[in-house]
């Protein structure tokens, strides 16, 4: 097991937390042990690979609670198959770099909630406004170290981003993308993926890595129909330390 200390939550959301790595190959007991030894942070988060029903038994006998499935996903770029009604509309679709002007209206959807359905966004214990301002300041960090996102426009209006990333020579991680609140619920969520994989074919990948929650099925349906497959399945469990517990 693999414990981070994940100080950037500290200032996303005003709390202390420690990230708990499970591997599949972690043994119960030195994992039992080491939680009772373990200092706990206000924030717990727990991660369990799906096939470890031990792991989530007993995490969920020291105190945690499941919150989401996280299902990281690839897919050979070559074999991708957007349908044929949707792909006339893909193919309509730009995208580019954002600028300046770009990345204060991506900021502006960001704090729209248009992410609601991750363990943050989902836990009664954060407000809203927090689940928005950790993206936004997950995404100013990206950019930062470099890493642009790009808008995606249909007719000439933004209707959603992307942003992506190298992780090695031929494969690109897709850390995340949305649709703008506007374009809510108008399919467009094909689109999206169709121009970051495409963007990311023109920098020379062959592999694309996904990552969606188990709480979003419509976006899960999405990748799936264009030919992404599971790669991994881990449960998240997570645990707040109670006030006269500080």
């Amino acid at each position: 097991m693999k414990i981070i200390d994940a100080v950037w939550e500290k200032r996303n959301l005003g709390v202390t937390c420690y990230e708990l790595q499970m591997e599949a190959g972690d043994c119960a007991e030195d994992i039992e042990k080491t939680l009772e030894t373990l200092e706990e942070r206000q924030y717990m988060v727990a991660r369990v690979p799906s096939a470890r029903y031990d792991l989530a038994r007993l995490c969920q006998n020291k105190g945690y609670s499941f919150i989401e499935a996280a299902i990281t996903l690839e897919l050979n770029i070559n074999k991708m198959n957007i349908p044929r009604r949707l792909l006339r509309i893909c193919e309509k679709c730009s995208w580019e770099v954002m600028d300046e002007t770009g990345l204060e209206q991506l900021s502006g959807e960001i704090r729209k909630n248009i992410f609601q359905t991750d363990r943050v966004y989902l836990d009664p214990a954060f407000t809203k406004e927090q689940a928005a301002r950790r993206y936004d300041l997950w995404v100013g960090d990206l950019v930062q170290e470099g890493h642009i996102p790009y808008k995606v426009m249909l007719n000439n209006e933004v209707a959603g981003f992307f942003l992506n990333k190298s992780i090695s020579g031929t494969v690109f991680d897709g850390l995340l993308a949305a649709t703008y609140d506007g374009y809510e619920g108008s399919g467009m969520g094909y689109c999206i993926q169709y121009a970051a994989i495409m963007s990311a074919k023109e920098r020379g990948a062959e592999k694309y890595m996904g990552h969606v929650s188990g709480n979003n099925p419509a976006i899960l349906k999405v990748l799936l129909s264009i030919g992404f497959s599971i790669k991994k399945l881990e449960y998240i469990f997570i645990k707040h330390k109670k006030e006269n517990e500080l």
